[in-house]
C-alpha cells in the first residue's frame, strides 16, 4: 500500500461534511445529539443520553441512514455504547421519523487506547 497517497487523502475528508444535511429554519426536522447509552444492534434502536434526560430513538433500515465518523455509511451494530451521536429526526405525521444519524466521536475501548 502506498502510504503517501493515504495520507495526502486525509485533508479532503473534511469535504465530506460538506455534503451534510442541513436543517432549514422552515423544515419540521430536529436534531437530537448524545451519548449512546444502550444499542440494540440489529432491531433498530438507540437510548441516547443528553445531559439529564434520557431518550429512545427508533431506527428504519428503509428511511434512516447512518453515517460514521468520517462520513462513510456504516451499519447499526458498528455504533458503540459510549459514541457521541446526531440523530436527525422528521415529524411525518403523528410521529418523528429518524432519516439520519452521524457518529461524531467515538469511545476508544481500553485495548485501543492503551496501544
Amino acid at each position: 500500500m502506498n502510504w503517501l497517497v493515504l495520507v495526502a487523502g486525509w485533508p479532503f475528508a473534511g469535504l465530506l461534511a460538506l455534503g451534510a444535511r442541513r436543517l432549514d429554519a422552515d423544515s419540521s426536522a430536529t436534531c437530537r445529539s448524545g451519548i449512546v447509552m444502550e444499542n440494540d444492534g440489529r432491531r433498530g434502536s438507540l437510548v441516547l443520553e443528553t445531559g439529564d434526560a434520557t431518550g429512545l430513538i427508533e431506527i428504519d433500515e428503509g428511511t434512516t441512514v447512518l453515517f460514521g465518523v468520517d462520513g462513510y455509511p456504516i451499519s447499526l451494530a458498528e455504533i458503540r455504547v459510549g459514541d457521541l451521536v446526531e440523530a436527525v429526526q422528521e415529524k411525518r405525521g403523528p410521529e418523528l421519523v429518524t432519516t439520519e444519524i452521524r457518529v461524531k466521536w467515538v469511545r476508544l475501548s481500553p485495548a485501543t487506547s492503551a496501544a
